[in-house]
């Protein structure tokens, strides 16, 4: 039997969303497709969107050179060379990378003149309040020197640590557009050429002051509004993550199901058990909290996920079978509110989805 659990990635969606967001902006797109494309699948993601946007975001240096193999356009690596042997890798591929640290500055300084020869461009991050990665506001101008003085193609960046529409969230991305400003000042007056890039997905659309000359929309793409509050724009969930059952029985009152029992009939039960568990991705934090949809009918996930399998209560689906379709999420499930089951985000639920669930791409 061939194991019909299937991630179904809806390309047209996936355009659909792109050029919905293109409208939002006059700021050049660089989606960002790390994580295999959040886990829709790199290469099919790439080739489908690359004649509408303007280059892409990774994260690793070996995502970045994949990424290579697929397309001609600009790619950003976000962690930069890790080494000057990776740094030498960029500059021949012409990959674009961040420069975040002091250390990263001193391997292009022990390069040589001779290296830099591509139009790839040096991405300095500033740290505007995220306190992960980029140089304090203490540390930019030299920074920013050291760098000038060997590559002259510079982006200047930062990433917003909260782009909601609430309002603590406003706050706070206020306040690091305000300090992503005052050196888009500094530095504009000594390189005037400067190109500038903050936003994200909830920076394009929740804050237009931050879309600046590139914006790198990431989760939007898919169709997630992540925050469950953005109303301004209508995305489609790219990815449908869908099963059907193989093993549907009667359990008894007082019978339990699952690791550890955690659920138990009050009543004479139909339950049904599909091929899918936390190593496909189906977070364990789904047992009995989340429900599927079986033919469109809510039912309960009981139980304990397993690592290959979950269970689910059929008692308000009479006419369930084993060609039902069951939706895990979906365009009537959306991720966004199915993560929220497992308390957890939708980045992680579509990052997770393992190599082992198949993907089946179309156009609806």
């Amino acid at each position: 039997m061939s194991r019909p659990t299937i991630a179904e990635v809806n390309l047209s969606a996936l355009n659909k969303n792109v050029r919905k967001l293109k409208k939002l902006t006059n700021s050049k797109i660089y989606p960002v497709v790390k994580a295999d494309a959040y886990g829709h699948g790199l290469k099919m993601i790439a080739k489908s969107i690359d004649r509408i946007i303007s280059g892409y975001c990774v994260a690793t240096f070996e995502e970045s050179l994949e990424l290579r193999k697929i397309t001609k356009k600009n790619i950003v690596c976000m962690e930069g060379p890790y080494d000057s042997s990776e740094l030498k890798s960029f500059e021949k591929l012409n990959i674009d990378y961040v420069i975040h640290s002091f250390r990263q500055i001193s391997f292009i300084e022990n390069l040589g003149n001779q290296n830099f020869v591509g139009k790839n461009k040096v991405w300095l991050k500033i740290d505007t309040g995220m306190n992960r990665l980029g140089f304090k506001e203490n540390e930019v101008l030299e920074a920013f020197s050291r760098i000038n003085s060997i590559k002259k193609n510079m982006v200047l960046m930062s990433h917003l640590s909260s782009s909601s529409s609430n309002k603590s969230s406003r706050l706070i991305t206020n306040s690091q557009i305000e300090i992503f400003r005052k050196f888009e000042s500094k530095l504009k007056k000594i390189k005037p050429n400067l190109i500038l890039s903050l936003c994200n997905s909830g920076g394009l659309i929740n804050f237009k002051r931050s879309h600046n000359d590139i914006s790198r929309p990431g989760i939007s793409i898919f169709g997630s509004k992540a925050d469950g509050e953005i109303s301004k724009i209508d995305l489609e969930q790219v990815m449908t993550l869908k099963s059907k059952f193989i093993s549907i029985k009667k359990v008894y009152k007082g019978d339990r199901v699952g690791y550890g029992g955690t659920w138990m009939a009050k009543k004479e039960t139909l339950v049904g058990i599909l091929p899918i568990g936390y190593a496909d991705g189906y977070l364990t934090g789904m047992g009995n909290s989340a429900y599927v949809l079986v033919e469109g009918i809510k039912a309960k996930v009981i139980g304990r996920v397993s690592m290959d399998l979950t269970a689910v209560d059929l008692s308000k689906c009479k006419n369930a079978d084993y060609n039902s379709e069951v939706i895990l999420w979906g365009n009537n499930l959306k991720i966004d509110k199915v993560s929220k089951f497992a308390n957890s985000i939708p980045y992680e639920l579509i990052t997770s989805v393992s190599g082992r669930v198949k993907r089946e791409y179309v156009y609806k």
